[in-house]
């Protein structure tokens, strides 16, 4: 077995950290499942990027800000904190298609103790693989070095290590008010959670790969 990531962020532990410019931008949809804009209920794949970086999700969604990287989802019609009806504004993956970067500048890097860009790179995102395929890709970006986001087309989970039962998972989406969850949580923190298995417990059957180059620049 074999782990990649020294730090683990969970979605859940920053309620109050909202993927917007402006507080006035704060809104919940309407439909789909009437999430709210925050990393809570919106950053699964926000959790995952910022893992990879290895910074602090809410530490990556300020220095995004100035940047201009939230923008409104036509697709997502919302309701904000004054009532007024608009597109939902959040991250909506970004980078998200091959080929596309974007670099989060001056972010504190804990771990190096300084402020560092940070580019990230989108070299592959497939959807609706099977098992089998999505385990062959994950396992050749891994060679290659690249950083990897799987999951399903709704809920993003991040590629942590490898293993002899195939890729290993973090999902960000975790709970910690009851012992069975603080147990779950930490059965993945030691590489207990792999994508197949992870995949039979919530019922997924077809998987996606996102390929990440990670670009860091002090």
């Amino acid at each position: 077995m074999h782990l990649f990531y020294p730090r683990y962020h969970a979605q859940g532990f920053y309620r109050n950290t909202f993927l917007v410019d402006r507080p006035q931008e704060i809104a919940r949809a309407e439909k789909s499942n009437r999430e709210w804009n925050n990393i809570a209920e919106s950053g699964c794949h926000f959790t995952c990027m910022a893992m990879i970086g290895g910074v602090d999700p809410a530490t990556l969604a300020d220095a995004a800000i100035k940047q201009g990287y939230y923008q409104p989802d036509k697709d997502l019609p919302a309701r904000a904190l004054d009532g007024q009806r608009g597109p939902l504004v959040w991250d909506q993956n970004v980078p998200a298609k091959k080929g596309e970067s974007f670099t989060f500048p001056k972010v504190w890097h804990a771990g190096q103790g300084r402020l560092v860009d940070l580019e990230l790179v989108c070299r592959r995102w497939d959807d609706y693989l099977s098992l089998k395929d999505a385990t062959r890709l994950i396992n050749a970006a891994i060679l290659q070095g690249r950083h990897v986001v799987s999951g399903s087309f709704e809920h993003s989970v991040l590629i942590a290590g490898l293993s002899d039962d195939g890729p290993l998972v973090w999902d960000p989406d975790v709970e910690r008010d009851s012992g069975a969850a603080r147990r779950r949580l930490q059965a993945m923190v030691e590489g207990g959670l792999s994508l197949r298995a992870w995949g039979q417990r919530e019922k997924v059957r077809k998987f996606t790969v996102v390929e990440y180059e990670l670009r860091v620049k002090g």
